[in-house]
């Protein structure tokens, strides 16, 4: 019932709603006027009917009063009498002594008794009095009998109700398939509005013929048509800067700009949960391709290697594959050297089935190099130019002993995890822009811990994905949020749900049934989803988000932009927010064409209603330059780093910080 009030009646419900009752009030007012004018009228009638009794009997009985005729008198009353309209006749002398008297005790066994009680009627009673001759005889008394008029009264109720129930329903039924002429356009009008508050821009082709909805639906279709090609126009413009500053023609990769803000976006949060490793792969043969035979096989030679790149890209999740020249690729993951070069196994087998007698100088050299916090991009990339130069990658100082882990020992990990691991958390506030205390929500950050150690969440998902058990490790970050959130309903949080669990209906059954045990996660809360998961089928992650979106959960893509193709896959979305990729924050004070890029998603976002946030914001000029740009929301160190969440042993939630919000406080 509250929902109904919340989203309202539809006006095809009202107003059907309007024409039962108003046709049922009128069935009921017709009914009852016209019982009562019966009535009324049968009521008049039996006191004429016994007015007449009363002086036509009293006219034939004066000549027989005498006692010896008084018999006749009393005969012909009785057959008068007998006729069953009357309920007493009574003959009284001047003495007012009765001479006779007849009565009629007789009730009416067709009428219900609740029908009489309703419908009173009084019998009434008419005199006449009677001469014998010049002498006052006696007085007549003739009281009708109320039976048959209470059956005809009911009778005639019957027919009334009847009648009137017939012309209801054929009225209604004309009603009806005039109203549904009126509504199927005012229904595609609804649909279409409705598909435009989803981001989804579609014409409708039924013009209603009623001028009022002819004009809406007519309105409608140009709003679209004029959001249709804003968004067009903007898009264009948006994939070809891109395509220009930031793309490899040849691969489709990343070019160095790319790279170049890439890396310094992740550079300063590298830390020993979250390595990054760099990877460059040079083609030392590529030179003598072009020369010995044609720069169309040298072309072929670069998208072979291209095309093997692609395969590490699916074997380690969130990795990013730049081109930065014509003989030179770099790979940046975000996981440990170990790790990676395990993954580089199936690299060099491809290499090796893929060389030829005009690979004279090899198919390939590779070169691994772990990159630490603060490290210089000249740095990295000297080393990894060394590394390929001299057929050998850097030594590596850091590396987890997750990593030696076997896929065997992996999956029992992971399953111990999600039976029974500790699950703890952090967050970090993503804040209104040009607002010191109001915040869009909290992202939540989730810690695997297992036996007393902390596992890397890096690791953890890329062998979890490989396995096909991230899905269950969703699962497992939600129940165990669920007692913070219970803490903390009014409180909008972000969790960071896995493209495995976008794409597994089994996953939105269960997310759907949870929430019904759980109702608190129906509201204030958000999933975050990469972009790269996102465009892997963008139509059934559109069908699950609207599922998802049913069950009250908001929906952000996160790393937008990363993917460098076009943001037409938007329309059609219904999500709440885009964030960002952070490359596009780093060198945003002195790059025009990354401000313009930032500019056009918060045209082509605003559009179509969405908030544009932005991440790694570390200097208060960057964060001046995105408040500029229109951007809703902010994130980063600047604002505030994140903060652990610790659970008190009261089953209560203490904080290490305080941040202006009412529900969570959070203080350095």
């Amino acid at each position: 019932m509250s929902r109904i009030f919340k989203n309202g009646l539809s006006l095809k419900t009202q107003v059907y709603g309007l024409i039962i009752l108003i046709s049922v009030i009128s069935l009921f007012v017709r009914v009852i006027s016209d019982v009562d004018t019966t009535r009324q009228y049968l009521q008049t009638q039996m006191g004429s009917h016994a007015q007449d009794t009363a002086t036509s009997l009293g006219l034939s009985i004066s000549p027989y009063l005498d006692e010896d005729s008084l018999m006749i008198a009393q005969t012909m009353a009785t057959a008068i009498f007998d006729s069953g309209y009357y309920n007493q006749i009574k003959f009284t002398d001047v003495h007012n002594n009765m001479v006779f008297e007849l009565k009629n005790p007789k009730s009416v066994e067709s009428v219900p008794n609740w029908f009489i009680n309703l419908c009173e009627l009084t019998a009434p009673t008419m005199h006449s009095e009677i001469n014998n001759g010049w002498m006052m005889a006696g007085t007549l008394e003739v009281t009708s009998h109320t039976g048959q008029s209470y059956l005809t009264l009911w009778q005639h109720t019957q027919r009334s109700l009847y009648s009137s129930f017939l012309l209801l329903a054929a009225s209604l039924a004309i009603a009806f398939l005039i109203l549904r002429a009126v509504f199927r356009p005012l229904k595609a009008v609804e649909n279409q509005a409705t598909l435009v508050t989803r981001k989804r821009f579609t014409l409708n082709k039924e013009i209603p013929v009623a001028r009022e909805l002819r004009t809406v639906t007519q309105a409608i279709n140009n709003m679209v048509i004029n959001l249709q090609s804003t968004f067009d126009s903007l898009t264009k413009q948006t994939q070809a800067l891109t395509e220009e500053v930031y793309i490899d023609s040849l691969t489709g990769f990343g070019n160095r700009k790319s790279f170049e803000n890439h890396f310094n976006s992740v550079v300063g949060t590298i830390s020993e949960d979250t390595p990054i490793t760099a990877m460059m792969l040079t083609l030392p043969s590529l030179a003598n391709i072009n020369q010995a035979v044609s720069y169309q096989d040298g072309d072929e030679h670069v998208l072979d290697a291209a095309a093997i790149l692609k395969t590490l890209v699916t074997d380690l999740s969130n990795t990013k594959v730049f081109r930065l020249n014509g003989s030179t690729f770099i790979v940046l993951a975000p996981f440990d050297t170990l790790f990676v070069n395990k993954a580089c196994i199936k690299l060099t087998d491809a290499f090796a089935q893929k060389e030829n007698n005009l690979h004279i100088n090899g198919f390939a050299n590779l070169a691994l190099f772990q990159v630490d916090n603060g490290s210089s991009m000249g740095g990295v990339l000297s080393s990894l130019d060394t590394g390929c130069t001299i057929g050998e990658g850097t030594n590596v100082n850091k590396i987890d002993k997750d990593t030696l882990l076997s896929v065997n020992q992996w999956r029992a990990l992971i399953k111990s995890i999600i039976n029974s691991g500790e699950v703890s958390f952090s967050v970090q506030p993503v804040k209104q822009a040009n607002s010191n205390d109001k915040q869009c929500y909290f992202e939540v950050f989730a810690h695997f811990t297992h036996e007393g150690e902390k596992v890397n969440n890096g690791h953890l998902f890329a062998m979890a994905e490989k396995l096909n058990l991230t899905e269950e490790l969703d699962k497992k970050i939600i129940r165990s949020f669920v007692d913070i959130k219970e803490q903390y309903p009014d409180d909008i949080f972000a969790l960071n749900i896995s493209k495995a669990s976008l794409y597994s209906s089994g996953f939105i059954q269960w997310l759907t049934l949870y929430a019904h045990s759980k109702p608190v996660i129906k509201t204030n809360l958000i999933f975050e989803l990469h972009e790269i998961s996102l465009l892997y089928n963008v139509h059934v992650a559109s069908l699950h988000i609207d599922a998802i979106k049913d069950i009250g959960i908001n929906v952000c893509i996160e790393h937008f932009g990363t993917s460098l193709t076009s943001f037409r896959y938007l329309q059609g979305l219904d999500v709440e927010y885009v964030k960002i990729d952070g490359s596009y924050i780093q060198d945003l004070i002195t790059n025009t064409q990354s401000q313009f890029f930032i500019q056009t998603v918060n045209n082509i976002c605003h559009g179509f209603g969405i908030k544009v946030l932005t991440c790694l914001i570390e200097k208060p000029e960057t964060l001046k330059v995105l408040e500029s740009l229109g951007c809703d929301g902010v994130q980063g160190n600047l604002i505030m780093p994140p903060s652990k969440i610790i659970k008190s042993n009261d089953n209560g939630v203490n904080k290490e910080f305080t941040f202006c919000t009412d529900a969570l406080k959070f203080c350095n």
